[in-house]
This record gives structure tokens, sequence and C-alpha cells, in this order.
């Protein structure tokens, strides 16, 4: 598998390496939500470092993976995403998903591990404005 989950005491670190396909995603995200400590999870820091997405991932692919996101709101409303990515097309994607606007979780993008933990700390979910369950984009993605 291209990736890895360590749990942390409120938290889980996903760090991801190698061209990352739709399914392999999918997986890891399935195998998050399966543990038993995902319902109390604060935060999720997505590690795409050294990584990069499969070409066959589409701005489709995203929108999906968006409303998929939004069933699962319930589980851990409180849960804020930090996506830690350099290579263009990975923070193109990170973006895209976060103008879409119908992501449950509070997201940010960040070029280090250490930003990202800096921004978590900072309790950024007193100032996020929670997107309503019905929401959706007719945003698209900018071509990287």
């Amino acid at each position: 598998m291209p990736y890895r989950i360590r749990w942390e005491g409120h938290g889980v670190y996903q760090r991801y390496f190698g061209v990352i396909t739709l399914t392999e995603f999918r997986q890891a995200d399935e195998e998050m939500r399966r543990d038993v400590r995902y319902e109390g999870i604060r935060y999720i820091i997505a590690d795409y470092l050294e990584a990069q997405p499969a070409e066959d991932i589409t701005e489709q692919d995203l929108r999906a993976w968006a409303r998929h996101e939004r069933l699962h709101y319930y589980d851990s409303p409180d849960t804020v995403q930090a996506i830690v990515a350099t290579d263009p097309k990975n923070v193109t994607y990170a973006r895209y998903y976060q103008s879409l606007g119908v992501s449950p979780y509070c997201t940010a993008d960040f070029a280090t591990v250490a930003d990202a933990r800096r921004w978590i700390a900072s309790n950024p979910r007193r100032g996020w404005l929670r997107p309503s369950l019905d929401a959706s984009s007719t945003m698209t993605m900018p071509h990287a």
C-alpha cells in the first residue's frame, strides 16, 4: 500500500508516497474510518509530500469524493483536515477540493507538516463557517 496511517492522541496522520490511484486513496480512507478511534478524532493530516496523484483522477472524481465526505459528516463533526503538499498537481487538487465548499471539515493546505500542526493547534474551527448539507459548487478545477 502506498500509504501509512498513524493514530495520534486526538487525530490521525496519513502519509502517502509514490503514485496514488483513486482506489488506493479510497482504501486509505476506509481503513481510517473503520478504526474505532475515528469517531473521537479532532484532526486529519494528509501528507502528500512524497506522493503524486495517478493520471486517472479527474475533476468529477474530486466532486464525487466531496459528496462522499458529506455522508460521513456526523461521524466526526469537529474534525479539521490539513493537507500537506508541494507538488503543483497535488496543491491544485487540494485547493480545488477546498473550493467546492462541501467538505464536512475545516480544510486547509500547507507546504510542511509543522505548519499544518501549528494551524491545527490554533483551533481553526472557531472561525470556520460550516457549509450547508446541500451545498454544491459550480466551480471548475484549474488545469495544472
